[in-house]
């Protein structure tokens, strides 16, 4: 094991503390064998007879109950066209990496992995993944541009090598509330539409009382990095040179200052979006009717489709779908432990996740884009109950994203600095210059320590 592992293990022996077990309060399924006749590659019927690995493997992941449920069919979809398999489904909703941590110093780490890149880069870097290149160079379709979104895959890439095979990805759209827009004589926001329209949007629809309170705002524009580093790539910033293998920060520009100007006035000098007082006032959110947009990953679709006290819709955020970059997005993917010892079969099982009747299982709760295009733009997925009549855009802008969080140990660190001064750019007591150019300054030094010893 790396330094890293040997003095987590150190500590857990002087605590005491056993590391050969799950969780407590984890769930643990074993799927059981059922019949089938789909083919994993194009979702049509198929006899052929499976020669490929066999045995047993474990599979770990995190989730709400649908996406758990997605999950345990995915294991039995698996074990019905791998005869002679079984897929354990370990489920580790509480403190999800301290608990595979945890399990791989006890010598029983899950065989297939679940995580964001962001996840899974401490892991890779400790050698407790291992590459599986080869699933790649064996599945030449995955390489298709017509079929799967291949520039999701850097994502999961690391001193030439690949960790995963992704799921999927969620981009950050505009959510919109047509109502409001429709009281007011404002006309929908779409692919053209501008952030000084948007802006005029926002104020046409903000309503405040007498004494300045907000009954409702024009935006739930946030300064957490979520919902602001989206807002700063429309605008043609960015946060590092390379999201996926970085080597400096690029924060402190001009389309950055543009970026942080244009929220920092929508919460202080143009009063459509939230200040620190105005979030005392109102504490519902989109979906409550309180504000007319709403920047988010569209991961929240399906939490929205439940609205029936007015009508919404989702458009592109301002500026993006015109150069690979504008659009931010989060991926998902599975890798493969070092410690399993029935590797060809984990790595069978993380293709497996890829084809085509796999991602539409993954595609059943409608929380992520499936990698295919074929099933993410399938009548299943767009036209799901209560979508939104623009539900393709989820898909659509996938090709214009770059990933919202960077592929660098220090990310975490670096978004705790983007939050201390985000909070002043808030506040009115940093200029957005001012805002960016701390912000550089500290993330540089941080990612120059851990350039320096990689």
């Amino acid at each position: 094991m790396k330094k890293f592992l040997a003095l987590l293990l150190a500590s857990i022996m002087m605590m005491s503390t056993a590391a050969c077990g799950s969780s407590s309060g984890n769930e643990t399924a074993t799927a059981e064998k059922t019949e089938s006749t789909e083919s994993s590659e194009e979702g049509t019927e198929s006899t052929e007879e499976y020669t490929g690995p066999t045995g047993e493997i474990t599979f770990c992941t995190w989730g709400s109950a649908s996406e758990i449920d997605c999950d345990q069919k995915a294991c039995d979809a698996f074990m019905a066209s791998h005869p002679g398999t079984t897929v354990n489904l370990e489920v580790f909703n509480e403190d999800y990496a301290t608990t595979v941590e945890t399990r791989f110093l006890g010598g029983q780490a899950p065989d297939v992995i679940y995580g964001h890149p962001s996840t899974l880069l401490k892991w890779m870097k400790e050698g407790m993944l291992q590459p599986i290149t080869d699933v790649y160079e064996k599945h030449e379709e995955l390489w298709d541009e017509e079929i799967y979104q291949t520039n999701l895959y850097d994502a999961y890439k690391m001193d030439g090598e690949y960790y995963a095979t992704p799921v999927g990805a969620d981009t950050f759209v505009l959510f919109y509330n047509k109502t409001k827009l429709d009281e007011a004589g404002m006309e929908y926001p779409d692919a053209d539409t501008t952030w000084e329209e948007l802006a005029e949007m926002a104020k046409a629809t903000s309503i405040r009382d007498e004494n300045g309170v907000p009954q409702s705002l024009g935006i739930a524009s946030s300064f957490y990095y979520y919902h602001s580093l989206p807002i700063i790539y429309a605008h043609g910033g960015s946060m590092l040179d390379n999201m996926n293998e970085p080597s400096k920060v690029t924060f402190d520009s001009p389309e950055t200052a543009e970026a942080l100007t244009w929220l920092q006035n929508a919460a202080n000098e143009w009063g459509f979006a939230p200040n620190g007082e105005d979030s005392t006032y109102i504490t519902g959110g989109f979906s409550d009717g309180d504000y007319t947009f709403y920047i988010s990953g569209v991961y929240d679709i399906v939490y929205m489709t439940g609205i029936t006290d007015f009508e919404w819709d989702i458009a592109p955020l301002p500026q993006t779908m015109k150069k690979e970059g504008d659009t931010a997005v989060l991926y998902a993917g599975y890798s493969v432990s070092s410690q399993s010892e029935n590797p060809e079969l984990a790595k069978e099982f993380a293709y497996f996740m890829t084809t085509y009747e796999d991602q539409e299982i993954m595609a059943e709760t409608g929380l992520i884009t499936p990698l295919r295009k074929d099933v993410a733009l399938s009548d299943e997925v767009i036209n799901i109950e209560g979508a939104p009549e623009h539900h393709s855009v989820r898909v659509e802008n996938l090709p214009y994203g770059q990933n919202l969080q960077g592929q660098c140990l220090s990310w975490n660190e670096m978004m705790d600095v983007y939050s201390s001064y985000m909070s002043q750019l808030k506040d009115m007591s940093i200029t957005p210059a001012e805002c960016a150019t701390a912000i550089q300054t500290e993330c540089q030094k941080l990612l120059d320590e851990e350039l320096a010893n990689k």
